[in-house]
């Protein structure tokens, strides 16, 4: 009894630990992107496409100004969104890992 609750506790650790590498490593591959390593808040929306492209830009409803998306490709395949959101003059205001639909309906400045 006492070794069948030994083996299942090492079993729940190791499940635990493998699934926060996994976690660590997508982190890592989205990091390493051109919009989310080199874009910084104040830059102009000029600046941001030199280094990562356009994205799709739409005008926010609720904030003011426009903001891109991105899909930033994972190593294993899947994707996560990434928005970059520009003041009325076109200047990086906020950027983060969601769309930018859902940024839209909580904006943060």
């Amino acid at each position: 009894m006492k070794n069948n609750k030994l083996l299942l506790c090492m079993a729940v650790t190791s499940a635990v630990l493998l699934a926060g590498c996994s976690a660590y490593n997508k982190a890592e591959s989205y990091v390493n992107e051109p919009v989310v390593k080199d874009v910084k808040v104040g830059m102009t929306k000029q600046q941001v496409h030199q280094i990562a492209g356009g994205g799709t830009e739409r005008p926010l409803v609720n904030a003011k100004g426009t903001c891109s998306d991105y899909l930033l490709k994972n190593r294993d395949g899947t994707a996560q969104n990434y928005f970059v959101s520009y003041n009325e003059t076109g200047h990086v205001l906020n950027k983060g890992f969601q769309s930018c639909q859902a940024y839209d309906t909580n904006p943060q400045r």
